[in-house]
């Protein structure tokens, strides 16, 4: 895999073609969740399949404790700011949920993360194919001041450079699940 900057705007380029297509050649589901540093949380999902697609966003404000709901159509611009972060890093510790990675980057004494988790299923068009298509990533923002280095002692949870890992993973065909059952 590429590195961490490359790989997102990879995976933002999949999910808003999966987000906006109308074409009925790949379904598939999709969540972002992006926690900034201004203390402002994202969270976006949707499905598109052969009779067409759902999405909805949302975003909570915690400096004024507000929800508001948005259009998936604003997925996009609500985390083009994560590409501004100086430093991208791919998160690649046991946690799944953005909290917990926000945390274990602080406890890595990174002041400020931002984090975006992904996570991005895809079936092709071929109902009978034994595989999909599975990226489930999550990105640590840093700004130029953090000081981190790759040579802390948290190259076990960050990583800038390509990243093999069992759990976290970039378009990875995985066997299907349940799969339709042909009786003869």
């Amino acid at each position: 895999m590429a590195n961490a900057r490359t790989t997102f705007h990879e995976v933002i380029s999949e999910i808003e073609a999966l987000a906006t297509s109308s074409a009925t050649d790949h379904s598939g589901r999709w969540t972002v969740e992006y926690l900034t540093r201004r203390e402002i949380f994202y969270q976006f999902s949707g499905s598109r399949g052969l009779e067409g697609g759902d999405s909805a966003g949302h975003r909570f404000d915690g400096t004024r404790d507000t929800l508001t709901a948005l259009p998936a159509n604003l997925l996009v611009p609500a985390i083009a700011d994560f590409d501004n972060n100086t430093i991208m890093a791919f998160y690649i510790g046991a946690s799944t949920s953005v909290a917990a990675i926000a945390r274990e980057a602080v406890d890595c004494s990174v002041r400020a993360p931002e984090v975006l988790l992904v996570d991005i299923t895809i079936d092709d068009e071929d109902l009978l194919a034994e595989t999909r298509s599975l990226t489930r990533l999550a990105f640590i923002g840093l700004d130029a001041n953090e000081g981190w280095s790759p040579l802390v002692p948290c190259a076990d949870v960050l990583s800038i450079s390509d990243m093999l890992h069992p759990f976290w993973c970039h378009g990875r065909q995985v066997a299907r699940r349940g799969l339709l059952q042909i009786r003869i």
